[in-house]
């Protein structure tokens, strides 16, 4: 697979803060899914889906826990975890959702799953698309439908909405074109079951004011790798412009229908802005005044510049599809208290009691954190009286041999891992996680 083309002289590159803001995921599989050769591949089609910000090529072994990627998500800056399991005993599939690094944990059962070759079996004119394909140079446009108003909805609907946006970079009106924006996630809730569907869609857009020969001409524009037409047969400039043959740039009226035409304002680059943006030093209600004003001629210039046209918007479906049941909601990365169950409903004294449990845990948590800071404080403290005593023999002139302190070379800084149970170092998990496919 060739490696993606990346624009080095026209691209605008982002700055260090709004790198650390977009958010970033990873999608793994762990226990007896490795052994499932259609969920694997279900997370593979989940990995192309959540494109851009996420890891591809991310390749699980059975050696490997869930600790290890938690571990592993702080220094790759990951903020949002998705963990694909199924149980041993009912074989069924489930789904959590955990935002790094304190939490909570949303857990979902995978009623049905179509894997993208299943959706486009089915279609009569698929979209063929790859994994390095333009369509995931960006991320999705998350659409929600089904789901209550935040005002009126209930905590668990609430936190499920704020984690599903949360998950891509918002996407604000004013600097966002509109031809970045390829794909969409369609996520609807079934008001009476619960059960939310989810949907992945490429946005397909095709001139309509224009006719057949007149789209040819504008696509040679934008794709250098395509052929002039032969124009040798020609008469006059009418007969490629207008083509008696085609209706509004289509051959039949059942390809576009009424409700899909839209009109979209296309920028023209050619046309450079009149009135140049200059920003002058200044404090107080002038500064706001000026920038409002430059805005508005910023507006103007754009609206002068940007051209009307009708296209016609389709949606073609690539998958995978899903059918997520909530099942339970958890405080912390998949170990935490369970705030909401959809089965189970406990009393006060109960709730209570899982309360001092978890209390108790977290003291005993902090008392050994505490315990092994002194003990690492102590080992310090020996190391460097160890070497005062060292030097001091060397001063007065005595034989120091390295056999002595040779243990004492051997005790490293050792950071807080007591509530991380890893099943190797940090390198071998390194080398475990990120083994590209050969």
């Amino acid at each position: 697979m060739g490696r993606r083309r990346q624009k080095k002289r026209t691209h605008v590159k982002k700055s260090e803060e709004e790198l650390k803001n977009i958010p970033r995921s990873m999608v793994i599989h762990l226990g007896t899914a490795l052994e499932n050769h259609t969920l694997s591949k279900l997370v593979r089609d989940t990995r192309n889906m959540m494109q851009p910000h996420t890891a591809i090529r991310l390749r699980e072994r059975k050696s490997n826990k869930l600790k290890d990627f938690v571990v592993m998500a702080g220094p790759l800056g990951i903020t949002y975890l998705m963990v694909f399991s199924q149980n041993e005993k009912t074989g069924s599939t489930h789904l959590r959702m955990c935002s790094m690094p304190r939490g909570p944990t949303i857990s979902f059962k995978i009623l049905e799953y179509s894997l993208c070759k299943d959706v486009v079996s089915i279609q009569r004119t698929p979209k063929s698309i790859s994994a390095s394909s333009h369509e995931f140079l960006n991320p999705p446009l998350l659409v929600l439908n089904g789901f209550t108003n935040p005002k009126d909805a209930s905590p668990e609907e609430k936190l499920v909405v704020t984690m599903f946006q949360n998950m891509f970079p918002p996407i604000s009106p004013m600097n966002t074109k509109v031809g970045t924006i390829q794909r969409v996630l369609l996520l609807n809730k079934d008001k009476e079951t619960g059960l939310i569907e989810l949907r992945h869609y490429v946005i397909d857009t095709k001139l309509v004011d224009v006719s057949k020969n007149v789209k040819k001409l504008i696509n040679i524009k934008s794709h250098l790798n395509k052929k002039l037409p032969n124009l040798s047969k020609t008469k006059d400039v009418a007969d490629i412009i207008l083509d008696p043959y085609a209706q509004a740039g289509f051959t039949s009226d059942s390809e576009v229908e009424e409700d899909a035409v839209v009109e979209v304002r296309e920028i023209d680059d050619s046309k450079p802005l009149t009135k140049p943006v200059q920003t002058v030093a200044k404090t107080g209600d002038d500064l706001d005044d000026e920038e409002m004003d430059q805005d508005e001629d910023i507006t103007k210039q754009t609206e002068q510049n940007s051209i009307k046209r009708k296209k016609a918007v389709k949606l073609t479906e690539i998958g995978p599809r899903l059918k997520l049941q909530l099942i339970k909601i958890e405080d912390g990365v998949c170990n935490g208290k369970v705030l909401y169950h959809s089965q189970f409903s406990k009393t006060k004294s109960e709730m209570n009691k899982l309360e001092q449990q978890h209390a108790v845990r977290k003291k005993e948590k902090e008392n050994r954190r505490k315990a092994q800071a002194a003990n690492v404080a102590k080992k310090n403290e020996k190391k460097l009286l160890k070497k005062q005593r060292r030097e001091e023999r060397k001063k007065a002139g005595e034989d120091v041999g390295e056999s002595s302190d040779s243990s004492s070379d051997d005790d490293v800084d050792m950071e807080d891992y007591s509530d991380v149970d890893m099943s190797g170092s940090e390198e071998d998990a390194d080398e475990k996680l990120f083994d590209d496919d050969e």
